[in-house]
């Protein structure tokens, strides 16, 4: 706007100077309304067809929270050097773990032993019922053949109150038998899955004890960077508390925010032009990725609360994904970098040679 403002002043200042027109009250004033008309139409047209918007550099950012609490042995990863996925970031204390990793499989270890001593209690238990079973069969066989002679007088009724009594004492010994099989059996039948319930729970536990063990060694989630990190060795830390910031370096974005009076140019695959502050004198060249379908501004909160007349309407700018540009590299990029963005139309014509101009100001105003 400034740039057309000059060059019409200075153009009027010709045609005055070299007295082509009167300079009289009424050519001043027509000189002043087209001016003003000339500059809000280039700047509708700069708006419309060269959109220009700031820009942030922006990234995923994953709070690295621990699993388990304990302290702090040691802090592997320098701030701001550049850290592939699974390198460790920092390392807590294992010994707890350990000692309890090995509680667990000692216990794991004699509550197996004891599923082979249930195991062996029930063989016994079975066998002492064959057993009881077979003399209790012999018993009741012998008391009746006793009875068959008694009845003949050929036995005494002496021996057959011997043999009667022996036979109801093996059946009782029978009975007591089948007791005990029945009680190793419930001791070694409490399964799941086909595994002891107690073996079962033993295996589960130590299961998250190694697990809990693996989690002091706490490992970065993807290649990127720790920025402003003041855990140390020493320091305690907690699980649901996060520690450390992690950017991950394969999600970087460059996010615009631009007019929405110049959204029919904004769209993907638009050509974009950026400057940023921190290289200033550069531009890059690049497209539009994306447009975000939504600001915070349009959401409508389920809530107890009526909506505010006031915070109706109050977005007149809005944000677009740009792809980063082929001659940076996204190791370079800083998070929160600044700067600026023009999208240029197709349709843009000699307003397009007006918005390089500015662009390349801009990009050399950067060092100011």
């Amino acid at each position: 706007m400034v740039i057309i403002a000059t060059l019409y002043i200075f153009i009027a200042w010709l045609v005055f100077h070299f007295k082509l027109l009167p300079w009289n009250w009424p050519w001043r004033i027509v000189t002043a309304v087209l001016g003003i008309a000339i500059v809000t139409v280039f700047v509708a047209l700069l708006n419309y067809l060269t959109p220009s918007g700031r820009i942030v550099v922006g990234s995923r950012v994953v709070e690295v929270t621990p699993n388990v609490s304990g302290l702090v042995t040691s802090v592997d990863v320098t701030p701001n050097a550049f850290v592939k996925a699974g390198a460790t970031l920092f390392q807590i204390e294992r010994s707890p773990f350990e000692f309890k990793v090995k509680q667990l499989e000692a216990a794991l270890a004699e509550a197996r032993q004891k599923v082979e001593q249930l195991k062996s209690n029930l063989d016994l238990a079975s066998a002492d019922v064959a057993a009881a079973r077979s003399q209790a069969t012999l018993s009741d066989q012998r008391r009746k053949d006793i009875e068959r002679l008694a009845s003949t007088d050929a036995a005494t009724q002496f021996r057959l109150q011997d043999a009667t009594t022996q036979a109801e004492l093996a059946a009782a010994q029978l009975q007591a038998a089948q007791a005990r099989e029945r009680n190793a059996q419930l001791a070694l039948g409490s399964e799941i899955n086909g595994e002891n319930t107690a073996v079962a729970q033993l295996t589960a536990q130590l299961e998250n004890a190694q697990w809990e063990l693996e989690q002091t060694n706490i490992r970065a989630p993807g290649d990127g960077y720790v920025s402003t990190m003041a855990l140390a060795a020493g320091a305690r830390v907690l699980p649901a508390r996060s520690v450390l910031s992690f950017i991950l370096a394969a999600d970087f974005a460059i996010v615009g925010v631009f007019p929405q009076n110049g959204f029919q140019t904004v769209k993907p695959g638009a050509v974009v032009k950026l400057v940023f502050s921190d290289r200033p004198g550069q531009i890059y060249r690049t497209t539009i990725g994306d447009n975000i379908r939504g600001v915070g501004q349009g959401q409508i909160a389920v809530s107890g609360i009526l909506a505010r007349a006031e915070t109706v309407g109050t977005s007149t700018d809005y944000p677009a994904q740009i792809n980063l540009p082929e001659g940076i590299d996204h190791k370079e990029l800083r998070v929160g970098t600044v700067g600026t963005a023009t999208v240029f139309s197709d349709r843009a014509g000699p307003i397009a040679i007006l918005a390089n101009i500015l662009l390349w100001v801009k990009a050399y105003a950067a060092y100011l």
